[in-house]
């Protein structure tokens, strides 16, 4: 962070919603106690817990607020921008923040120590108390809103955990005799198609109850990962066992971009389970047949991996919530899960995740993950 030197630069506050209705010599007045600061994007400008020691106003840019969820994810609560301020609350209470205040993109605050602002409420006693608490009574209001809709969330998520528990418990009679039927199959024939298939069928049982645990794991979080060391065609090959050898069957092309052939550090079963439900969700999204490509690059200290589809696209009302759980698209018959392991599971390897989509043209997700060390 710097402080900006420019003239005139308050100019940017005085339509402020906190200064709404206050006359321009009362604003001359108030100019002093506002300290100015220039932060660039993804600048923390403080952390939950940290002393509430300035108001902070919005003359450019905007300010993300978020808090650390159950799993210790910063989860995005709100967005300040420009002509707002933040951090009030935490100032008058003499209390710590209770959330993260970081830049969504540079921007311009300007900074109110207590004392300051004290001053500036004798400047403006009644003005300057309304427009405060109008602020933070709407903010409140959203607070107490999501605050619900993450009780419910948490509760489906709780019960969700248990069908999964329930479930794994269920399943082992079954799979037992699954596996034993598909080790018998090998054991008996010299067959290759018959041990082809019987390797496949103890794959599609490991991936049922590999897959219920990884909703068991999200649902009490956090999740454990066995990372080793795994070369791009390693990965490559676990995808094709597991779901690109079905693409030609659904009329789509499937072109692969290996810019990248280096390592990757990885809980490989899990990292190849999330690669596996985009990978079907793009099929699913090109009901006719189309085109699947597969990126892999390096970008300074990141392996970038992209998954591109053809398809009909999502809404963009709906891509901002595809991580959050149990949120689908409109055509979609799943739990609303899938995309929110996912993102658990790649944020669990230090790495990004998010998704690019326009309607009728195809979606692109983007998986970024830590390089190896030693590369």
């Amino acid at each position: 962070m710097k402080s900006p030197s420019q003239v005139g630069a308050f100019e940017k506050f005085s339509a402020n919603r906190l200064f709404d209705g206050i006359e321009r010599n009362v604003l001359n007045e108030i100019r002093p106690q506002v300290s100015l600061l220039r932060v660039r994007k993804d600048d923390v400008i403080y952390r939950e817990g940290d002393r509430g020691d300035f108001l902070y106003l919005v003359g450019e840019g905007v300010v993300k607020i978020s808090q650390l969820d159950r799993l210790g994810h910063a989860e995005t609560i709100g967005y300040v921008e420009s002509g707002n301020f933040f951090g009030g609350r935490a100032l008058l209470e003499t209390k710590p923040h209770s959330a993260m205040a970081t830049a969504a993109e540079p921007a311009l605050l300007g900074t109110v120590k207590k004392k300051a602002f004290e001053k500036m409420l004798a400047l403006a006693p009644a003005r300057l108390h309304v427009n405060f608490l109008r602020a933070v009574t709407e903010r409140l209001r959203s607070i107490n809103s999501r605050f619900m809709s993450d009780v419910l969330r948490s509760e489906r998520l709780r019960v969700a955990g248990a069908i999964a528990n329930s479930i794994l418990r269920d399943l082992k009679n079954p799979i037992s005799i699954a596996r034993c039927c598909s080790d018998l199959i090998a054991a008996e024939t010299s067959n290759s198609e018959l041990h082809e298939l019987s390797t496949l069928l103890g794959g599609a049982v490991n991936g049922m109850v590999a897959t219920t645990q990884d909703l068991l794991d999200y649902a009490h979080g956090p999740i454990a990962l066995k990372k080793q060391h795994v070369s791009i065609w390693r990965l490559l090959d676990e995808l094709n066992q597991q779901s690109l050898r079905l693409l030609p069957g659904k009329n789509i092309e499937f072109i692969k971009h290996i810019r990248y052939d280096g390592n990757m550090d990885v809980d490989l079963a899990r990292f190849v389970r999330v690669l596996c439900h985009l990978i079907r969700n793009a099929y699913e999204a090109m009901p006719g047949g189309g085109v699947l490509r597969f990126t892999t690059d390096r970008v300074h200290n990141e392996v970038v991996l992209r998954i591109s589809d053809s398809g009909v696209g999502i809404p963009p009302q709906l891509v901002s919530t595809l991580f959050e759980p149990f949120q689908t698209t409109t055509e979609s018959v799943g739990t609303g899960l899938g995309l929110a392991i996912a993102k658990a599971i790649v944020e669990a390897h230090h790495g990004k995740i998010s998704i690019a989509s326009v309607p009728n043209k195809g979606t692109t997700v983007d998986i970024r993950l830590p390089s190896p060390a030693e590369e």
